[in-house]
């Protein structure tokens, strides 16, 4: 009797361990499974093994602070994905799932920071940006940033939004464009240079003056631009002469943003519209 009864628990023994759910293997699964922070999400792009891992610095946003970690493989970023992002409301956790995974991948695409922002999350984007921008500067692979998205381009955040990696400042720098110089030697009228008002960005001033013969605009340039920082007067350089030509063949302010510099863009068309109007153009 006593060898019936150390067998028969022996089998019920046996019978409890094979229960589901009761290995430690299982229990581990359970717990590893649980979702990542919101404050880090990853997103596609995120960093993979091996390389060289660089923080970014952190970037203070009106919604909180977002950080950027890049992996970097002989020289090219190989990852990036942001480690702190805004997170104390369901909004702006929400907001944060959609644009970061769409950073991250812009950032391995475009191997520097000059990125759009996302969007209906400029905030976080300016906040990746810069974040993102001195992450590469650590790593000496930096390149500069694009000013993004105009203010208010549908963020849920809050109205005016701040998309861009532009440093502010209030320096003054110039870029010439086509047809720059009077027109007299076409005899086509009285040769006048009109100078716009000083259109006030987030970043600087830009103001813009026009050459007008014979009712038509024949040069235009940008006689102020942000650029108290390298990384403003690059960003000049590359959109005021576009913005001068684009000015001479439209014979209006009715001219395109140049992508990447969206604030001085904007300043740029309201100073040529109040030379226009001075002109009586």
């Amino acid at each position: 009797m006593i060898a019936v009864a150390g067998t028969t628990s022996a089998v019920a023994l046996l019978l409890t361990l094979k229960q589901p759910g009761t290995t430690v293997a299982g229990a581990s699964s359970q717990a590893g499974g649980a979702p990542p922070a919101a404050s880090a999400p990853a997103g596609s792009g995120a960093v993979p093994a091996g390389g060289e891992t660089v923080l970014g610095d952190e970037a203070d946003t009106q919604f909180g602070p977002v950080q950027v970690e890049l992996t970097l493989s002989d020289g090219r970023i190989t990852g990036a994905r942001a480690v702190k992002v805004p997170s104390t409301d369901a909004n702006s956790r929400k907001i944060a799932a959609d644009a970061v995974p769409k950073l991250n991948q812009a950032a391995v695409a475009a191997q520097n920071a000059e990125i759009d922002t996302v969007s209906g999350a400029t905030y976080t984007s300016e906040g990746y940006i810069r974040s993102l921008q001195s992450a590469l500067d650590k790593a000496g692979a930096g390149a500069g940033t694009g000013q993004g998205a105009a203010p208010g381009t549908g963020s849920g955040e809050a109205p005016g939004g701040n998309g861009s990696g532009e440093q502010p400042d209030t320096g003054s720098g110039s870029g010439s464009g086509s047809d720059a110089g009077a027109d007299a030697g076409q005899g086509a009228g009285a040769t006048e240079s009109v100078l716009g008002d000083v259109a006030g960005t987030q970043y600087g001033d830009v103001q813009v003056r026009v050459t007008v013969s014979g009712g038509r605009i024949t040069g235009a340039e940008a006689v102020r631009t942000p650029g108290s920082d390298a990384n403003s007067r690059k960003i000049a350089a590359d959109a005021v002469p576009k913005l001068n030509q684009a000015a001479v063949a439209a014979q209006s302010a009715e001219i395109d943003a140049v992508s990447g510099a969206t604030y001085t863009s904007e300043g740029y068309i309201r100073s040529l519209q109040s030379a226009l109007d001075k002109a009586g153009l």
